[in-house]
């Protein structure tokens, strides 16, 4: 007995262990709810205890009839799913069901707190009443010598404050006092800044009409400067073109020498303060533009001279010839180019000696002998002129080992003819030196 006694111990403490498994539970619950008709058969069924197994036994029997999984959905399709929904659905539903709840919960727990804590308040306020009222407490002596306190405290809380005001108003009357006496000193200020201000503007007029007066007198006197510049060149035309028997109006002369260095025209030539006799000292080039032939076309068209050999190729060669016996070149920019290439490449101690390299050929220890120029870019720039980039090395012995050579240099120079006359009239070249020692690697 006791050993039937101990294995249905055990089956029962296995199947309750079953049963409170989330899963195995939950299906079974499941099952049990979406097949209740056939438990009720099986229970409650008119038919015989064996017929009524059996019945059940064929209506689930899977292993035999596997399609009864598929038409019986209450069998186990219906169950999973149900299991399903209750173990991961339900929880994820609930749990935001809940968090929708929250801020309904905290104020519902704020509203009971809050409320204790008033009882707890008129709870205290009624101890303290009840141990006031009882005559045989010290309490009482010493609550009234309390509000004497306070009262006295709350007098002279409002005798200070009073004083503070009354303090408060006679300083802003002093303010108010020191306010309007500076308004007044700063009135009479404005009216005397007022009154320079009127006379130093009536004095700026003055000035004004006598600086107007000294322009005029000065502009008369640039421009009797640049009439001699500008007359030279077209009495050199005039006369060059003369000798060939060519005549042509003043007016044309005039359009000639305005295109060759760049002017719009003769009177934008005339109205420059920098083309003066003083300027063409330091004249080097004219540019010769690939536009001039356009411009002396449209001269010869205004022109309309009744001499045939009289055209724009001609007034070109003139121009051509008489500028090459002048101290200053007129140039295309290739040519240009080309003459300060070979200047540089036949002086270059002046930028072996030059300040820019010293630093570097005393990093380098070596002592250049000879630098060697490659153009790299040329650009040319109606307002800032002709730009010609060269790059290129320097080598030459060691300071120290002659018969070693040493660390060469790499060295770009910028090259810059700037305008002077006009658009076209360039002077000598600047130069913008850069070096650094060989990187070998």
């Amino acid at each position: 007995m006791q050993a039937l006694d101990d294995i249905w111990a055990s089956i029962k403490g296995n199947t309750k262990t079953r049963i409170k498994d989330p899963i195995i539970g939950t299906f079974i619950v499941s099952w049990s709810f979406c097949n209740w008709d056939k438990l009720a058969t099986l229970f409650f069924g008119s038919k015989k205890v064996d017929e009524r197994i059996e019945a059940l036994s064929t209506s689930m029997s899977v292993l035999t009839n596997p399609s009864l999984a598929i038409k019986d959905i209450d069998l186990i399709l219906l169950p999973s799913i149900v299991t399903i929904g209750y173990l991961f659905i339900l929880p994820g539903l609930s749990l935001w069901v809940k968090n929708k709840q929250k801020n309904a919960f905290i104020s519902q727990h704020s509203f009971t707190v809050d409320l204790d804590i008033e009882q707890a308040k008129k709870q205290w306020q009624l101890n303290k009443e009840r141990l006031r009222s009882n005559p045989e407490k010290e309490f009482l002596t010493k609550d009234v010598e309390l509000d004497i306190q306070q009262e006295k405290d709350r007098i002279e809380r409002r005798n200070r404050i009073k004083h503070y005001i009354d303090k408060k108003a006679d300083s802003a009357q002093a303010l108010a006092k020191k306010i309007k006496s500076e308004a007044e000193i700063k009135q009479a200020i404005a009216q005397k800044q007022q009154f320079e201000l009127e006379e130093k503007q009536r004095k700026g007029d003055r000035e004004k009409q006598r600086f107007e007066e000294q322009s005029a007198i000065h502009n008369a006197t640039m421009a009797s400067n640049r009439f001699p510049a500008a007359f030279y060149f077209m009495d050199l035309l005039s006369n060059s073109l003369k000798n060939d028997g060519i005549f042509v109006s003043t007016n044309a002369i005039a359009s000639c020498i305005a295109a060759i260095f760049g002017y719009d025209n003769f009177d934008s030539l005339l109205q420059d303060k920098n083309f003066t006799n003083e300027s063409l000292k330091d004249l080097k080039y004219i540019y010769l533009s690939e536009d001039l032939i356009k411009e002396l076309d449209a001269i010869v068209e205004i022109e309309q001279s009744e001499n045939e050999d009289f055209s724009s190729g001609l007034i070109h060669d003139h121009i051509y010839e008489l500028f090459n016996n002048l101290p200053f070149q007129i140039l295309s920019e290739e040519s240009i180019v080309e003459s300060v290439h070979l200047d540089l490449n036949e002086n270059q101690s002046d930028i072996i000696n030059s300040e820019e390299l010293s630093g570097p050929i005393a990093e380098a220890d070596t002592f250049i002998e000879e630098i060697e120029l490659d153009i790299i870019e040329v650009e040319f720039d109606e307002e800032t002129g002709l730009h010609i980039s060269l790059s290129g090395s320097g080598n030459g012995p060691h300071i120290k080992e002659h018969d070693i050579g040493g660390r060469g240099l790499s060295i770009n120079v910028n090259a810059t003819c700037e305008p002077i006359l006009g658009r076209f009239g360039l002077k000598n070249y600047t130069l913008e030196i850069k070096a650094e020692p060989t990187n070998y690697e």
